[in-house]
């Protein structure tokens, strides 16, 4: 199971899809059997299949799925720069999004907008897609009754690509041998600035209070969708979750304060430090799950109070010698055989258990969170309610 990064439930609560990004697949777990299953790709990195059957179709590095209410699968086929559908009736894919170049080029038609590594997808309750256009830095809403996409946030200029230059590989996927996960603990900056406030100066995202598109998205990667249809967006750069309010328009940070690492639990969680987000999701209370994906935990925000605390992992990546794993920094391989490694500890209290850069979340009917384990090549799961 090669990097499995995002996870959905379908609407029956029967499978658990997942996309598997180091092989280029869509695959599928019964979850009264837990027998797995082939949906979409054929393991090669291309773009190929569109009117025929999905699982005899090409994709290059799919980043997310998620289900409209019809119970169709949209794939976020982020290496070809498009969303595909998977219409599950008759198994057959098409594209609904991007005409597979990059590059940002307004508003219009969907299959005639540009879409630029896109790297999540999600529904309301309308059945809208919201689409995390990654290295565009906007939010996207694909309407299928018109066909179109908007952009709902995000606006990024040539002075912002210059000051963003240094921060190359962001979301370098790394797969060689028995190379699990990426290692960023020997910053030096060989990948980002030192991520600290004596380094980047982040003044330019500290923007709460703005209207959406006025607002700068520094690495967004994931996306979710409130019981209110208000849009929450994981910016992984600045190392908080953004709620953009679709009544007014303006955007608030929810979680997070912006410069990376782990300060604690059992306070705001607009006053607690996250280290590199890449998944939310929401129960059906309102309670806020959160992959802190560097600082190798999950965080629950409360409904209501705002506070912020750890559901699962420890802290540690699960290798003695991999220090704190940063979202800033050179890249290593962490060796899947390593006589330092540690005890992951399933069946233990999920507090207790070693959780390496969780990935995607998904909540099924019967309160199982999913949680993809991105440092593992795992997806394991935690009893909620």
């Amino acid at each position: 199971m090669p990097l499995p990064v995002s996870v959905a439930v379908d609407p029956e609560g029967k499978y658990l899809y997942f996309a598997e990004s180091g092989s280029d697949r869509v695959r599928r777990i019964e979850l009264a059997t837990g027998i797995i299953g082939h949906v979409a790709g054929i393991g090669e990195t291309c773009y190929s299949g569109d009117g025929g059957p999905a699982a005899e179709a090409g994709l290059y590095l799919p980043l997310g799925v998620a289900f409209d209410s019809k119970g169709d699968l949209y794939i976020c086929d982020s290496g070809c720069n498009r969303i595909r559908r998977v219409e599950m009736k008759s198994g057959r894919i098409d594209t609904v999004a991007g005409t597979g170049e990059f590059g940002f080029n307004g508003d219009g038609p969907a299959r005639e907008v540009n879409l630029t590594y896109p790297s999540a997808v999600a529904f309301d309750s309308r059945d809208r897609l919201f689409i995390v256009d990654a290295q565009a830095h906007r939010i996207r809403m694909y309407d299928p009754e018109t066909a179109r996409i908007t952009s709902i946030a995000g606006t990024w200029s040539k002075e912002d690509d210059d000051r963003d230059s240094p921060l190359i590989a962001k979301n370098l996927v790394v797969l060689s041998g028995d190379a699990i996960g990426i290692d960023f603990s020997d910053d030096h900056g060989w990948l980002r600035p030192e991520c600290a406030p004596s380094g980047v100066d982040m003044r330019v995202y500290l923007d709460d209070g703005k209207p959406a598109p006025d607002v700068r998205f520094h690495d967004p990667v994931a996306v979710a969708i409130d019981a209110n249809d208000d849009v929450y967006v994981a910016d992984k750069g600045s190392n908080r979750i953004r709620k953009i309010d679709m009544q007014t328009g303006v955007v608030t940070t929810v979680a997070g304060a912006c410069f990376y690492g782990y300060d604690g639990d059992g306070k705001p969680a607009t006053q607690a430090m996250l280290n590199a987000p890449e998944a939310v999701v929401f129960d059906p209370a309102g309670h806020m799950y959160i992959s802190d994906a560097m600082n190798h935990r999950v965080r629950r925000v409360e409904q209501g109070t705002g506070i912020i605390s750890t559901i699962a992992g420890t802290g540690e990546s699960g290798y003695k010698d991999s220090g704190a794993m940063g979202g800033c920094g050179m890249a290593k391989f962490v060796k899947a055989v390593d006589k330092d490694a540690i005890k992951h500890g399933d069946g233990r209290v999920a507090v207790e258990a070693v959780v390496n850069s969780p990935a995607g979340l998904a909540l099924d009917p019967q309160g199982f969170l999913y949680i993809c384990e991105r440092g593992e090549n795992k997806i394991r799961r935690l009893k909620l309610y």
